[in-house]
């Protein structure tokens, strides 16, 4: 009888066993993104395939994000990790994934992609001594989010990675990215075609960010606010980027939340408009999504851009 039960039971198994494997390849890839850019291009990519959870919320200082429990938790059950890499996360990612012990996403592993691979760097310092201000970029700008045209790398970079965590879904996800890669192309030749007649304008920034956006449409940032990133400018630095605002007809200044005062201040030498953008998408409201986020940043500097001088 005992040998019965057995037979019943091993050819129960062996009946399940094709059942299980397909019951755990439709299990969703749990993905952990950095920002909420990063997350609207996975679940772009990945469709169903996915699920999906962003570190931020589009709001946070990347620099300055806390690693909260809740943060901890999701890394620790992710399946891929995706970050934006060149040193933006730095202060808090490693952080993270030294708590969290996951080896699946730990860097160098497939469950870690990089978004920065074949992203040139800008504004790479010549000099990297703490002199040169505490935000200093060894590595470059970080901030390349911000040019459509170098999202296209992050697309690529985001399908190969999916890819190789899931490869009987590698037509799947190929396809789907095509087909985002298409509504950003078309994207990005309206807007050149909207900023085009502001070509060689300039605008002041507050903080080293806008440089691969600036890139991307032919504008010029003209001077920094910052004298040294991170360093708060003294007066005599504050009057020295006024004067340039009213000598170059500059019409729009860009800064962060806390520097707003500062940037309204130099602008008020000419009219210029100072205002805050963010340098990511959201996790909700009306920028939600990398498409809709670049056409809020795009729509702003159309609006209040010069035309360059001529």
């Amino acid at each position: 009888m005992s040998n019965l039960k057995n037979c019943t039971f091993a050819i129960f198994l062996l009946v399940l066993m094709p059942f299980a494997g397909l019951a755990f390849a439709e299990d969703p890839i749990r993905v952990v993104t950095t920002t909420p850019d990063l997350a609207d291009i996975v679940r772009q990519v990945g469709g169903d395939r996915v699920e999906v959870i962003s570190l931020t919320n589009g709001t946070e200082d990347l620099h300055n994000v806390r690693p909260r429990p809740r943060l901890l938790n999701a890394v620790f059950k992710a399946d891929v990790l995706v970050q934006i890499g060149l040193d933006l996360e730095h202060s808090w990612l490693p952080q993270l994934l030294n708590a969290a012990r996951n080896a699946r996403v730990r860097p160098g592993t497939s469950g870690f992609i990089n978004c920065s691979a074949g992203i040139e760097p800008l504004d790479i310092p010549k000099a990297t001594t703490r002199k040169e201000g505490p935000d200093l970029h060894l590595k470059g700008n970080p901030h390349y989010n911000l040019s459509p045209i170098r999202g296209r790398q992050i697309v690529s970079n985001i399908v190969e990675g999916l890819c190789n965590n899931c490869p009987e879904c590698r037509t799947e996800f190929q396809a789907n990215g095509e087909k985002y890669l298409s509504a950003l192309d078309e994207k990005i030749a309206d807007w050149k075609a909207r900023l085009a007649p502001f070509k060689g304008a300039g605008f002041i920034e507050y903080h080293p960010t806008w440089t691969y956006f600036a890139n991307d449409f032919g504008l010029e940032i003209v001077e920094r606010i910052e004298a040294k990133a991170g360093v708060t400018p003294h007066a005599s630095q504050i009057a020295k980027v006024s004067e340039t605002a009213k000598r170059e007809n500059i019409g729009l200044i860009v800064s962060r939340p806390v520097n707003l005062d500062i940037a309204r201040k130099v602008g008020t030498s000419n009219g210029a408009t100072a205002i805050t953008l963010p340098h990511h998408s959201s996790t909700k409201g009306k920028l939600q999504g990398y498409i809709p986020f670049m056409e809020h940043i795009v729509s702003t500097f159309e609006k209040n851009l010069n035309i360059a001088n001529r």
